[in-house]
Order: C-alpha cells, then structure tokens, then sequence
C-alpha cells in the first residue's frame, strides 16, 4: 500500500514540553500520566493532542501551545484497520498483533486536515512529560552523591581561608535505551554551600577541588566546630532519537551531605633570624 505523505517539516519537529489534550480530555502535564496517555479514544478511533509526543520508534509528533508553527492546530493518530481487524493490521501493514496502523494527521485551522505519516502503534505514545519522568529517574540514579571534604585535613584555621571541594563533577551524561527508544540525556549541577557559622551561604556551578584549585573557600573568624551543609542540585535535559532538547520537569533533583570542620585559631609566631 502506497500511504502519501504531505509533510510540513516546520511542524514535525518542536522541541517544546507540553501538556496533551486528547479527545473530551484535558490533561495538565501533572496529571499526563502514563495511565491516562495510554487509553484509546472511544470507538477506537485513535489519539487526538495539541502536544509533544514520541511514538513507538522515537518519531516526534506534535508541537508546542505556543508554537508560531501552526497557531490552533492539532495532532491525531487515527487507526486505519479496526482493532477487531488485528489480522489484516498484522498481514498488511506488518503491525503486532492486536496493534493498529494510524495515519498521523495535522487538523490545521486555515488549511483543513493534512496527512503528515503514517505507521504501526505497536506500542502506545508517550509524552514528553511521561518522557521527562522516567529520564528523572535515571539521572537520580546516575549522579554522584556529594562528599564533600576540606582542607587543612585537620581542622580549619581562623582568618585563614579554608579550601572545600564537593567530590561531584559539574555534569553527568548517559545514554540509554527508556521505552525502547534512544534517549541522550545531560544534567548539570550547582551547589549551595552553609556554613554554620552564621555567615552567608555560597550559591556556586563549581565543584571545588585540591589544592592548589581553590575555587570553593571560606574563611572561619571564631574557634570552635562549624557543621558545614552541601546542597546539590541536578537540572536535566534530554534528547530522544537526536531530537531535542527537552527540558526535565518537575523542579531540580536534590541531594544534600554535611560534615563537620573543627576551628582552631591561628596563631602568629615571630621566627627570629639568628644572630652571628
């Protein structure tokens, strides 16, 4: 079967997350979850959205609310061969079986419906949303937990700076195979550094380090014992076939450790030169 293929190529490829309307449903992106995605339309006609989705194999379909692309358009997978007629869907088009073949259509309000592609749904859509969780997950996993660490080794000295160092790196990338499609994601963090000694937190992108590298320092003024905080936060985007990027939502993923720095005062010693 020859299936003819209008294509828009500016609308094929938005790289925006978005909530998904689907027919009589609205879903915000909290309550885009994979159950509520996951369900056909009633007659089994398909899937009906204004947003980004990925379907089986990673191809892109829909665009941003605010995209200039196609002001009011929608986006509909529509079932070609009934879900009754799962042979001929398996036989003519090579679906799995009990999965549709679906023409991908643009319902543009200037220019009417258009047919952009067409494939099997041998798995259902994904959002980006839905997307963007189960990336979550897998930076939880893959970034380092903060260590952090001084030095002196020993203990701090008052008036004297005090070198710190996270013992994170300042991003994690990966990339792995989420709902059998190739997905590239990348997040970055930040640190926020307390003190405990009533100063002001330091809010930083850099790790700190060894010395010589002292890019994360304070300098304690009274003796004593400071239970210092690290704060770390993960922000993540994602690509998934090349396509991208896609912001993670959800806020950023936090981690946090202390430790605890004894102070001791510095003291000056007058060294005399000898005499003779």
């Amino acid at each position: 079967m020859v299936v003819p293929v209008l294509r828009r190529t500016s609308l094929v490829v938005s790289l925006c997350v978005s909530a998904l309307v689907f027919a009589g449903l609205s879903l915000s992106p909290a309550a885009a979850s994979q159950d509520s995605y996951s369900k056909w339309s009633s007659g089994g006609t398909g899937w009906k959205g204004t947003g980004v989705a990925f379907l089986p194999g990673g191809k892109q379909v829909g665009q941003s609310p605010d995209s200039d692309d196609c002001p009011g358009c929608t986006w509909e997978l529509v079932v070609v061969c009934s879900l009754e007629g799962e042979r001929s869907c398996a036989v003519s088009y090579g679906c799995a079986p009990g999965r549709p073949f679906v023409w991908i259509v643009i319902d543009d309000p200037g220019l009417g419906r258009i047919t952009v592609g067409a494939q099997c749904m041998n798995s259902d859509p994904i959002t980006a949303e839905q997307m963007g969780t189960m990336v979550t997950e897998r930076v939880r996993q893959a970034a380092p937990v903060a260590r952090p660490r001084f030095q002196p080794n020993e203990s701090a000295l008052t008036a004297l700076p005090t070198n710190f160092r996270s013992g994170q790196p300042s991003s994690v990338s990966r990339s792995e195979s989420i709902a059998g499609m190739s997905v590239d994601f990348e997040a970055r963090a930040g640190w926020r550094w307390t003190w405990g000694d009533g100063t002001a937190p330091l809010s930083t992108n850099e790790p700190g380090g060894s010395w010589p590298k002292m890019t994360v320092t304070h300098t304690f003024r009274k003796p004593g014992s400071a239970r210092v905080t690290l704060r770390t936060s993960w922000t993540a985007e994602y690509w998934v076939n090349g396509a991208g990027p896609f912001a993670v939502g959800g806020g950023p993923i936090e981690q946090s450790a202390s430790l605890t720095v004894p102070v001791k005062e510095a003291r000056s010693v007058l060294i005399g030169a000898g005499i003779g």
